[in-house]
Protein backbone atom coordinates (compact mmCIF):
# COMPACT_ATOMS: atom_id res chain seq x y z
CA UNK A 1 0.00 0.00 0.00
CA UNK A 2 1.19 3.44 -1.15
CA UNK A 3 -0.17 6.54 1.11
CA UNK A 4 -0.31 10.41 0.55
CA UNK A 5 -0.59 11.85 3.58
CA UNK A 6 -1.45 15.82 3.23
CA UNK A 7 0.04 18.77 5.65
CA UNK A 8 -1.83 21.48 3.99
CA UNK A 9 0.67 23.61 4.45
CA UNK A 10 0.30 23.37 8.03
CA UNK A 11 3.74 21.88 8.96
CA UNK A 12 6.79 24.14 7.95
CA UNK A 13 9.32 22.36 5.81
CA UNK A 14 12.31 22.75 7.69
CA UNK A 15 10.73 21.30 10.67
CA UNK A 16 11.00 17.84 11.17
CA UNK A 17 8.44 15.52 12.19
CA UNK A 18 7.20 12.23 12.68
CA UNK A 19 4.41 10.61 10.28
CA UNK A 20 2.41 7.65 10.84
CA UNK A 21 0.78 5.46 8.29
CA UNK A 22 -1.10 2.91 9.81
CA UNK A 23 -3.39 -0.32 9.16
CA UNK A 24 -5.71 -0.96 11.69
CA UNK A 25 -8.19 -4.19 11.52
CA UNK A 26 -11.85 -4.23 12.59
CA UNK A 27 -10.49 -5.52 16.05
CA UNK A 28 -9.32 -1.98 15.95
CA UNK A 29 -5.70 -4.06 16.22
CA UNK A 30 -2.53 -2.70 14.71
CA UNK A 31 -2.05 -4.43 11.72
CA UNK A 32 0.94 -2.80 9.89
CA UNK A 33 2.21 0.65 9.80
CA UNK A 34 4.79 3.05 8.08
CA UNK A 35 6.71 6.04 9.41
CA UNK A 36 8.81 8.74 8.64
CA UNK A 37 10.85 11.11 11.12
CA UNK A 38 12.63 14.03 9.71
CA UNK A 39 12.17 17.14 7.63
CA UNK A 40 9.76 17.21 4.72
CA UNK A 41 10.24 19.18 1.52
CA UNK A 42 6.58 19.37 0.50
CA UNK A 43 3.11 19.98 1.60
CA UNK A 44 2.51 15.97 1.49
CA UNK A 45 4.50 12.87 2.78
CA UNK A 46 4.48 9.43 0.81
CA UNK A 47 4.60 6.31 3.10
CA UNK A 48 4.72 2.67 2.01
CA UNK A 49 3.48 -0.44 3.30
CA UNK A 50 5.06 -3.34 1.66
CA UNK A 51 3.77 -7.10 1.35
CA UNK A 52 0.09 -6.16 3.15
CA UNK A 53 -1.82 -9.41 2.95
CA UNK A 54 -5.17 -9.01 3.91
CA UNK A 55 -7.50 -11.53 5.13
CA UNK A 56 -10.83 -11.87 3.62
CA UNK A 57 -13.19 -12.31 6.71
CA UNK A 58 -11.52 -9.27 8.02
CA UNK A 59 -11.96 -5.20 7.34
CA UNK A 60 -9.69 -2.51 7.42
CA UNK A 61 -9.03 1.01 8.02
CA UNK A 62 -6.41 3.29 7.07
CA UNK A 63 -5.43 6.20 9.44
CA UNK A 64 -2.79 9.12 9.36
CA UNK A 65 -0.88 11.23 11.71
CA UNK A 66 1.70 13.91 12.21
CA UNK A 67 3.99 14.78 15.26
CA UNK A 68 6.20 17.44 16.11
CA UNK A 69 6.22 19.71 19.29
CA UNK A 70 3.40 22.18 18.02
CA UNK A 71 0.95 19.31 16.28
CA UNK A 72 1.09 17.04 19.51
CA UNK A 73 -0.34 14.03 17.69
CA UNK A 74 -3.09 15.88 15.34
CA UNK A 75 -5.00 13.67 12.90
CA UNK A 76 -4.25 14.50 9.38
CA UNK A 77 -6.71 13.63 5.97
CA UNK A 78 -5.10 10.52 3.92
CA UNK A 79 -5.05 11.77 1.20
CA UNK A 80 -4.74 8.60 -0.87
CA UNK A 81 -3.79 5.22 0.25
CA UNK A 82 -3.65 2.70 -2.88
CA UNK A 83 -2.21 -0.57 -3.35
CA UNK A 84 -1.29 -2.50 -6.86
CA UNK A 85 -4.98 -3.14 -7.27
CA UNK A 86 -6.24 0.33 -7.35
CA UNK A 87 -3.54 0.66 -9.87
CA UNK A 88 -4.31 -2.11 -12.64
CA UNK A 89 -7.70 -1.69 -14.15
CA UNK A 90 -7.10 -5.14 -15.59
CA UNK A 91 -5.33 -8.78 -14.76
CA UNK A 92 -3.90 -10.88 -17.11
CA UNK A 93 -2.60 -13.94 -15.58
CA UNK A 94 0.19 -15.97 -16.99
CA UNK A 95 1.37 -19.38 -15.87
CA UNK A 96 4.55 -19.33 -14.60
CA UNK A 97 7.80 -20.82 -16.72
CA UNK A 98 6.90 -19.16 -20.43
CA UNK A 99 7.25 -15.81 -21.65
CA UNK A 100 3.95 -13.95 -21.93
CA UNK A 101 2.41 -14.03 -25.62
CA UNK A 102 0.86 -10.56 -26.74
CA UNK A 103 -0.26 -10.03 -29.85
CA UNK A 104 -0.78 -6.46 -31.80
CA UNK A 105 -3.13 -5.95 -34.26
CA UNK A 106 -3.90 -2.76 -35.76
CA UNK A 107 -5.53 -0.87 -38.64
CA UNK A 108 -8.10 -3.27 -39.91
CA UNK A 109 -9.85 -0.34 -40.30
CA UNK A 110 -12.99 -1.84 -41.61
CA UNK A 111 -15.07 0.02 -44.49
CA UNK A 112 -18.87 -0.81 -45.27
CA UNK A 113 -19.14 0.16 -48.82
CA UNK A 114 -23.00 0.03 -48.48
CA UNK A 115 -22.79 2.88 -45.58
CA UNK A 116 -21.14 5.76 -48.12
CA UNK A 117 -22.21 9.15 -47.06
CA UNK A 118 -22.36 10.34 -50.50
CA UNK A 119 -22.71 8.73 -53.77
CA UNK A 120 -19.32 8.28 -55.41
CA UNK A 121 -17.09 8.81 -52.02
CA UNK A 122 -15.18 5.49 -53.08
CA UNK A 123 -15.64 5.02 -56.61
CA UNK A 124 -16.83 1.78 -58.58
CA UNK A 125 -14.19 -0.08 -57.97
CA UNK A 126 -13.89 0.49 -54.48
CA UNK A 127 -17.51 0.08 -53.57
CA UNK A 128 -17.26 -3.56 -55.09
CA UNK A 129 -13.94 -4.36 -53.26
CA UNK A 130 -15.38 -2.79 -50.47
CA UNK A 131 -18.65 -4.00 -50.28
CA UNK A 132 -20.23 -5.88 -46.76
CA UNK A 133 -19.71 -8.96 -47.80
CA UNK A 134 -15.99 -9.05 -48.51
CA UNK A 135 -15.18 -8.40 -44.55
CA UNK A 136 -13.93 -11.67 -44.14
CA UNK A 137 -11.80 -11.38 -47.13
CA UNK A 138 -10.58 -8.26 -46.08
CA UNK A 139 -9.68 -8.21 -42.89
CA UNK A 140 -10.91 -11.16 -40.20
CA UNK A 141 -9.47 -13.99 -42.53
CA UNK A 142 -6.12 -12.44 -41.83
CA UNK A 143 -6.73 -11.62 -37.83
CA UNK A 144 -7.92 -14.82 -37.42
CA UNK A 145 -4.69 -16.53 -38.87
CA UNK A 146 -2.58 -14.37 -36.84
CA UNK A 147 -4.43 -15.18 -33.59
CA UNK A 148 -4.36 -18.89 -34.05
CA UNK A 149 -0.79 -19.04 -35.24
CA UNK A 150 0.53 -17.41 -32.25
CA UNK A 151 -2.47 -18.39 -29.66
CA UNK A 152 -1.87 -14.88 -27.76
CA UNK A 153 -2.10 -14.50 -23.91
CA UNK A 154 -3.61 -11.10 -24.87
CA UNK A 155 -4.19 -9.14 -27.93
CA UNK A 156 -3.63 -5.22 -28.05
CA UNK A 157 -5.26 -3.38 -30.75
CA UNK A 158 -3.72 0.24 -31.06
CA UNK A 159 -6.47 1.76 -33.17
CA UNK A 160 -8.65 2.41 -36.78
CA UNK A 161 -10.79 -0.67 -36.27
CA UNK A 162 -13.45 0.55 -38.03
CA UNK A 163 -13.60 3.42 -40.54
CA UNK A 164 -16.32 5.54 -38.79
CA UNK A 165 -17.21 7.60 -41.55
CA UNK A 166 -18.81 4.13 -43.37
CA UNK A 167 -20.47 2.59 -40.36
CA UNK A 168 -23.17 5.49 -39.21
CA UNK A 169 -25.10 2.50 -37.86
CA UNK A 170 -22.53 0.80 -36.04
CA UNK A 171 -22.91 -3.27 -37.66
CA UNK A 172 -18.86 -2.87 -38.46
CA UNK A 173 -18.35 -1.91 -35.12
CA UNK A 174 -20.41 -4.42 -33.80
CA UNK A 175 -18.99 -7.42 -35.53
CA UNK A 176 -15.92 -6.32 -34.89
CA UNK A 177 -16.53 -6.66 -30.82
CA UNK A 178 -18.35 -10.08 -32.12
CA UNK A 179 -15.44 -11.70 -33.80
CA UNK A 180 -12.78 -10.87 -30.97
CA UNK A 181 -15.10 -12.46 -28.16
CA UNK A 182 -15.27 -15.62 -30.52
CA UNK A 183 -11.68 -16.42 -29.35
CA UNK A 184 -12.03 -16.21 -25.56
CA UNK A 185 -8.81 -14.10 -25.21
CA UNK A 186 -8.92 -11.16 -23.15
CA UNK A 187 -8.84 -8.20 -25.71
CA UNK A 188 -7.85 -4.74 -25.29
CA UNK A 189 -8.49 -2.15 -27.87
CA UNK A 190 -7.81 2.12 -28.28
CA UNK A 191 -9.02 4.06 -29.99
CA UNK A 192 -7.56 5.46 -33.56
CA UNK A 193 -8.38 8.56 -35.78
CA UNK A 194 -11.29 7.20 -37.43
CA UNK A 195 -13.82 5.18 -35.24
CA UNK A 196 -15.62 8.39 -33.66
CA UNK A 197 -16.36 9.52 -37.14
CA UNK A 198 -19.68 7.32 -36.52
CA UNK A 199 -22.95 8.86 -35.87
CA UNK A 200 -22.78 6.44 -33.12
CA UNK A 201 -20.72 8.54 -30.83
CA UNK A 202 -17.89 7.38 -28.85
CA UNK A 203 -20.03 6.73 -25.89
CA UNK A 204 -22.16 4.09 -27.47
CA UNK A 205 -18.56 2.51 -29.00
CA UNK A 206 -17.38 2.91 -25.45
CA UNK A 207 -20.35 0.66 -24.29
CA UNK A 208 -19.80 -1.93 -26.76
CA UNK A 209 -16.62 -2.39 -25.76
CA UNK A 210 -17.27 -1.92 -21.83
CA UNK A 211 -19.82 -4.75 -21.81
CA UNK A 212 -18.01 -7.21 -23.81
CA UNK A 213 -17.11 -10.49 -21.48
CA UNK A 214 -13.35 -10.55 -22.81
CA UNK A 215 -12.69 -7.14 -23.72
CA UNK A 216 -10.27 -5.21 -21.23
CA UNK A 217 -11.95 -1.24 -21.57
CA UNK A 218 -12.53 1.30 -19.37
CA UNK A 219 -13.85 4.94 -19.96
CA UNK A 220 -12.67 7.40 -17.83
CA UNK A 221 -13.24 11.34 -18.12
CA UNK A 222 -9.86 11.92 -19.11
CA UNK A 223 -9.26 13.68 -22.28
CA UNK A 224 -9.79 11.43 -24.86
CA UNK A 225 -11.60 7.83 -24.67
CA UNK A 226 -10.67 4.64 -23.24
CA UNK A 227 -7.25 5.32 -21.02
CA UNK A 228 -6.56 2.80 -18.69
CA UNK A 229 -4.28 -0.09 -17.50
CA UNK A 230 -3.68 -3.71 -17.92
CA UNK A 231 -1.24 -5.83 -16.22
CA UNK A 232 0.51 -8.96 -17.04
CA UNK A 233 0.72 -11.20 -13.71
CA UNK A 234 2.78 -14.40 -13.03
CA UNK A 235 3.17 -16.17 -9.74
CA UNK A 236 0.83 -13.44 -8.13
CA UNK A 237 3.42 -10.75 -9.36
CA UNK A 238 2.96 -7.94 -11.54
CA UNK A 239 5.90 -8.38 -14.45
CA UNK A 240 4.71 -5.80 -16.62
CA UNK A 241 1.41 -3.08 -17.09
CA UNK A 242 0.11 -1.69 -20.50
CA UNK A 243 -1.48 2.35 -20.52
CA UNK A 244 -3.65 1.99 -22.99
CA UNK A 245 -4.18 5.60 -24.40
CA UNK A 246 -6.26 7.36 -26.65
CA UNK A 247 -3.92 9.52 -28.80
CA UNK A 248 -7.01 11.61 -30.10
CA UNK A 249 -6.59 13.20 -33.56
CA UNK A 250 -10.19 12.14 -34.68
CA UNK A 251 -10.52 15.34 -37.45
CA UNK A 252 -13.55 14.57 -38.83
CA UNK A 253 -15.75 13.73 -35.73
CA UNK A 254 -19.54 12.77 -35.05
CA UNK A 255 -21.66 15.08 -33.27
CA UNK A 256 -22.58 12.17 -31.18
CA UNK A 257 -18.60 11.69 -30.32
CA UNK A 258 -18.04 15.31 -29.67
CA UNK A 259 -21.03 15.30 -27.19
CA UNK A 260 -19.39 13.95 -24.29
CA UNK A 261 -16.62 16.56 -23.33
CA UNK A 262 -13.72 14.86 -23.49
CA UNK A 263 -13.42 13.70 -26.95
CA UNK A 264 -10.93 15.60 -29.08
CA UNK A 265 -9.76 16.29 -32.73
CA UNK A 266 -6.65 17.78 -32.33
CA UNK A 267 -3.97 14.86 -32.86
CA UNK A 268 -2.10 14.02 -29.24
CA UNK A 269 -2.69 13.76 -25.78
CA UNK A 270 -4.21 15.80 -23.01
CA UNK A 271 -2.04 17.15 -20.00
CA UNK A 272 -4.28 15.59 -18.02
CA UNK A 273 -4.21 11.71 -19.63
CA UNK A 274 0.28 12.68 -19.29
CA UNK A 275 -0.56 13.64 -15.61
CA UNK A 276 -2.95 10.58 -15.09
CA UNK A 277 0.10 8.22 -16.13
CA UNK A 278 2.89 9.90 -14.59
CA UNK A 279 0.64 9.43 -11.46
CA UNK A 280 -0.16 5.81 -11.74
CA UNK A 281 3.58 5.12 -13.07
CA UNK A 282 5.10 6.48 -10.09
CA UNK A 283 2.84 4.58 -7.61
CA UNK A 284 3.88 1.13 -9.71
CA UNK A 285 6.92 1.90 -9.05
CA UNK A 286 7.34 2.57 -5.56
CA UNK A 287 5.18 -0.61 -5.02
CA UNK A 288 6.61 -2.86 -7.65
CA UNK A 289 9.69 -1.60 -8.88
CA UNK A 290 10.51 -4.60 -11.33
CA UNK A 291 7.37 -4.21 -12.97
CA UNK A 292 8.18 -3.27 -16.67
CA UNK A 293 6.02 -0.47 -18.54
CA UNK A 294 4.54 -0.44 -21.76
CA UNK A 295 2.46 2.24 -23.85
CA UNK A 296 0.30 1.09 -26.44
CA UNK A 297 -1.72 4.13 -28.43
CA UNK A 298 -2.75 4.93 -32.24
CA UNK A 299 -0.78 8.48 -33.59
CA UNK A 300 3.07 7.74 -33.29
CA UNK A 301 4.99 9.94 -31.54
CA UNK A 302 7.65 12.29 -32.69
CA UNK A 303 10.63 10.60 -31.11
CA UNK A 304 9.44 7.95 -33.50
CA UNK A 305 11.39 10.04 -35.94
CA UNK A 306 14.26 9.34 -34.22
CA UNK A 307 14.72 6.00 -33.50
CA UNK A 308 14.93 4.76 -36.84
CA UNK A 309 17.19 7.24 -38.45
CA UNK A 310 20.18 4.32 -37.19
CA UNK A 311 18.78 2.82 -40.80
CA UNK A 312 19.57 5.58 -42.62
CA UNK A 313 15.70 6.60 -42.33
CA UNK A 314 15.41 10.30 -43.25
CA UNK A 315 12.04 11.81 -42.84
CA UNK A 316 12.50 14.10 -46.28
CA UNK A 317 12.11 13.80 -49.84
CA UNK A 318 15.02 12.14 -49.40
CA UNK A 319 13.43 8.75 -48.11
CA UNK A 320 13.69 5.74 -49.38
CA UNK A 321 11.68 2.59 -48.57
CA UNK A 322 14.00 0.08 -45.34
CA UNK A 323 13.56 -3.29 -45.47
CA UNK A 324 15.36 -4.03 -41.68
CA UNK A 325 14.93 -7.35 -42.21
CA UNK A 326 17.24 -7.57 -45.33
CA UNK A 327 20.20 -5.86 -43.52
CA UNK A 328 22.74 -8.05 -42.44
CA UNK A 329 24.34 -6.41 -39.14
CA UNK A 330 20.63 -4.85 -38.41
CA UNK A 331 20.77 -4.73 -34.36
CA UNK A 332 19.53 -7.64 -32.23
CA UNK A 333 15.95 -7.09 -31.98
CA UNK A 334 15.05 -5.01 -34.70
CA UNK A 335 12.62 -5.77 -37.49
CA UNK A 336 10.42 -4.92 -40.37
CA UNK A 337 10.22 -2.50 -43.30
CA UNK A 338 9.35 1.58 -43.30
CA UNK A 339 7.68 2.25 -46.25
CA UNK A 340 7.50 6.01 -46.11
CA UNK A 341 8.08 9.31 -44.18
CA UNK A 342 6.68 9.01 -40.48
CA UNK A 343 4.82 12.15 -41.36
CA UNK A 344 2.12 11.90 -38.95
CA UNK A 345 2.63 12.57 -35.60
CA UNK A 346 2.23 13.89 -31.96
CA UNK A 347 4.32 15.19 -29.40
CA UNK A 348 6.46 17.84 -30.82
CA UNK A 349 7.66 18.98 -28.05
CA UNK A 350 8.71 15.13 -26.66
CA UNK A 351 6.57 15.98 -22.90
CA UNK A 352 4.53 12.82 -23.29
CA UNK A 353 7.51 10.75 -24.26
CA UNK A 354 9.67 12.37 -21.67
CA UNK A 355 6.77 11.26 -19.02
CA UNK A 356 6.93 8.17 -20.10
CA UNK A 357 10.71 7.55 -19.62
CA UNK A 358 10.34 8.85 -16.25
CA UNK A 359 8.38 6.29 -15.23
CA UNK A 360 10.21 4.01 -16.96
CA UNK A 361 8.96 2.66 -20.28
CA UNK A 362 10.70 0.36 -22.17
CA UNK A 363 8.38 -0.21 -25.27
CA UNK A 364 5.98 1.94 -27.56
CA UNK A 365 2.84 0.44 -29.30
CA UNK A 366 1.75 2.18 -31.87
CA UNK A 367 -0.34 1.79 -35.90
CA UNK A 368 -1.86 5.18 -38.21
CA UNK A 369 1.19 4.73 -40.69
CA UNK A 370 0.02 1.79 -43.01
CA UNK A 371 3.03 1.34 -44.82
CA UNK A 372 5.38 1.14 -41.63
CA UNK A 373 5.77 -1.99 -39.80
CA UNK A 374 9.32 -1.67 -38.31
CA UNK A 375 10.49 -2.51 -34.68
CA UNK A 376 13.49 -1.17 -32.91
CA UNK A 377 15.45 -0.48 -29.99
CA UNK A 378 16.57 3.46 -29.55
CA UNK A 379 17.31 5.21 -25.95
CA UNK A 380 16.73 2.20 -24.35
CA UNK A 381 13.15 1.68 -25.51
CA UNK A 382 10.94 -0.64 -28.20
CA UNK A 383 9.19 1.66 -30.78
CA UNK A 384 7.08 -0.15 -32.71
CA UNK A 385 4.71 0.12 -35.23
CA UNK A 386 2.34 -3.04 -35.43
CA UNK A 387 1.98 -4.86 -38.43
CA UNK A 388 -1.40 -3.54 -40.85
CA UNK A 389 -4.04 -6.21 -40.03
CA UNK A 390 -6.42 -6.00 -42.99
CA UNK A 391 -6.69 -4.76 -46.69
CA UNK A 392 -8.81 -1.97 -46.21
CA UNK A 393 -7.38 1.01 -47.42
CA UNK A 394 -3.83 1.48 -48.64
CA UNK A 395 -1.54 -1.89 -47.74
CA UNK A 396 1.90 -3.02 -48.57
CA UNK A 397 1.76 -5.64 -50.77
CA UNK A 398 4.51 -7.93 -52.15
CA UNK A 399 4.90 -7.81 -55.78
CA UNK A 400 6.43 -11.42 -58.21
CA UNK A 401 9.28 -9.53 -58.53
CA UNK A 402 9.69 -9.34 -54.86
CA UNK A 403 9.43 -5.51 -54.68
CA UNK A 404 6.87 -3.87 -52.17
CA UNK A 405 3.80 -1.38 -53.38
CA UNK A 406 1.45 0.90 -51.30
CA UNK A 407 -2.01 0.48 -53.03
CA UNK A 408 -5.26 0.64 -52.02
CA UNK A 409 -6.67 -2.89 -54.34
CA UNK A 410 -4.65 -5.83 -55.32
CA UNK A 411 -1.20 -5.30 -56.42
CA UNK A 412 0.21 -8.95 -55.29
CA UNK A 413 0.41 -10.54 -51.92
CA UNK A 414 -0.93 -8.66 -49.09
CA UNK A 415 1.30 -8.00 -45.98
CA UNK A 416 -0.77 -8.05 -43.50
CA UNK A 417 -1.71 -9.55 -40.15
CA UNK A 418 -0.17 -8.91 -36.82
CA UNK A 419 2.98 -8.54 -34.41
CA UNK A 420 3.83 -10.66 -31.63
CA UNK A 421 5.59 -8.08 -29.12
CA UNK A 422 8.90 -8.39 -28.17
CA UNK A 423 8.82 -8.04 -24.35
Amino acid sequence: LIAKIETNGTVPHEQNIMAFFAIYDDEKQLVRVASHIGAINEDAITLTIDNFAAEAEKKYKAKAFLWNDKLQGDSFVLAEAVGLDDLVDFKVTVPEGREPVVLQLTDPQIIDASQERTPERLGASLDAYYAKDQMDARCYSYMKEAIEATQPDLILLTGDLVYGEFDDNGSSFTKLVEFMEGFGIPWAPVFGNHENESAMGADWQCDRFENAQNCLFKQRSLTGNGNYTVGIFQGGVLKRVFFMLDSNGCGNMSNASFANGHSKKAIGFGTDQIAWYTDVGKKINILSPETKVSFAFHIPLAMFQQAYIKYGFANDDSFTPIDIDAIENKEAGDFGYLGGKISSVCDADYSAYNAMKRIGADSLFTGHLHEQSASVIYDGVRFQFGQKSSTYDQTNYRKEDGSIAFSYTNAGTPIVGGTVMKL
